[in-house]
Parts: structure tokens; sequence; C-alpha cells
């Protein structure tokens, strides 16, 4: 084995494949610019470094469970910017909310982007290095109430109490029972003033009530999930789908 195959051996089995993928490159670039040894090590780790951030990054994004790829990057601002000012969601893209611990409750009709603009922040927390979760409401409580894999149950009822950012994205979407009103109130108790959630919802808050069997501990929910929190509160706006679907025509 040569000197180069073995060190290339040995960089892989330290768990550096970046400075091992990179190795003929900078050595190509230090013989062309004559770099001295630390700056051709140098670039070398910021190989490593950057390769490490991406895959974790990637990681997180994947690990979070968005529905797709939605970022700000693909948000057009002014298309419903006379109910959504560009500035308030641009605001929320900075993730401050976040580090306050404050909660974001989102409402309107179906199709404004209230989901992309959740997907986009919950992005946006992802590559601050934040833990993200995003489900569907209905999904989530049913895997959290499902008693075949309660070790499986155990560590994402752990997960969604701990991460920094929780998403639930069509709530009050349908009525819940006895056990899944239990469970959201344990996840709001858990996360109030500690962790940030962020709601989307096509029923304003106060149609909520409804949903739950006891009217106890709806309240109780509601209390923690909206009373301090940031709210956005749409009554009508532009649906992307419907203009999707008429831009395809």
């Amino acid at each position: 084995m040569t000197e180069k195959k073995e060190l290339e051996t040995n960089l892989k089995r330290l768990k550096m494949p970046a400075v091992a993928n990179n190795l003929d490159l900078r050595l190509r670039e230090a013989r062309e610019n004559d770099l001295g040894y630390v700056d051709f090590l140098s670039l070398l780790i910021q190989d490593e470094i950057a390769s490490r951030e991406s895959n974790n990054l990637a990681k997180k994004i994947r690990d979070a469970g968005f529905p797709s790829a939605l970022s700000f990057e693909q948000f057009d601002f002014n298309f419903n910017k006379e109910v959504l000012p560009p500035a308030t969601v641009r605001d929320l893209a900075c993730c401050r909310f976040i580090e306050r611990f404050e909660n974001l409750v989102f409402c309107g009709p179906p199709g404004i982007g209230k989901s992309h603009i959740a997907s986009a922040i919950g992005n946006e927390a992802c590559r601050r290095q934040m833990d993200v979760i995003f489900r569907k409401t209905s999904k989530l409580i049913s895997e959290l109430s499902d008693p075949l894999y309660p070790k499986r149950r155990a560590n994402l009822l752990k997960k969604t109490i701990g991460c920094h950012l929780l998403i639930l994205d069509d709530f009050a979407f349908r009525k819940y029972s006895q056990e899944e009103s239990e469970i959201l109130y344990s996840i709001a108790d858990e996360r109030l003033g500690k962790k940030s959630t962020i709601i989307t919802s096509n029923r304003p808050p106060e149609d909520w009530y409804a949903v739950f069997p006891d009217p106890v501990i709806g309240g109780a929910i509601l209390d923690r999930f909206v009373s301090s929190a940031i709210k956005l509160i749409v009554a009508k706006g532009k649906s992307y789908r419907k203009e999707k679907n008429i831009l395809s025509k």
C-alpha cells in the first residue's frame, strides 16, 4: 500500500471522508500555489467542517418530517401581502420567537400558505442548529396513542416535548377523543415557557373548544398553546393551490 493510499484509509477510519475525498485537489492546489503545511492542512479541515455541517443540516431536515422541501426561497411574499404582510413573515423567519419560547398560532382558510410558512420557518430553525418536528396533528396523536409500540411511542413523546420547535399542522381538523385530548394537554403543558410550538389551523381558536370532549381540558390546552402566542388570524385570502390549478390549465 502506498503512503497516499494508507493516508486515505486512515482518514476514513477516523471518519474524515471529506478530507480523504478532497486530498488530491488540495495537494494539487498546494503545489500550484506553493502553500505552506499549515495553509494546506487548514483547507482540508475547512472541507471536513463544511461537509459535516451540510450532513448535519440534511439529517435535521430529514428527521423533522417536513412534507416537502418548502423554504422561503420558494415563497411568494406578494401573493397574499394584504393579509400576510411580508415584513411580518420575514420577521418570523428570523426565528427570534423560538429563542423567546413563544408559540405561533396561524389560522386561515385552506391554501393561503400556512403549512408552507410553517415548514419554511422550521427549515430556517434547522439551519440554526435547532431540533424540529413537523406533524399533522392527527398523525402525531395517532402515533403517540399506538399501543403496539410502547418504546417507539415513548421515544416520540420525549422528542415531541423536547424539540426546540414543534409544528402541529391542521390542528382542530377533527374532533379528538379523551385520550387524544390528554396527550395534547401533556405536550402543551410540558412545553409551556420552555419550547416553541407553531399551530396551523383552518379554524380560529374560538372554534377549537368544540373538538374536545371535555371543555375543561380543552380550555387548558388552548390556554397553554394560545394565550401568550403570536397570532396570525387571516379571515380570507387567495389560495395558492387554486391559482396554481388555474395557471396549469
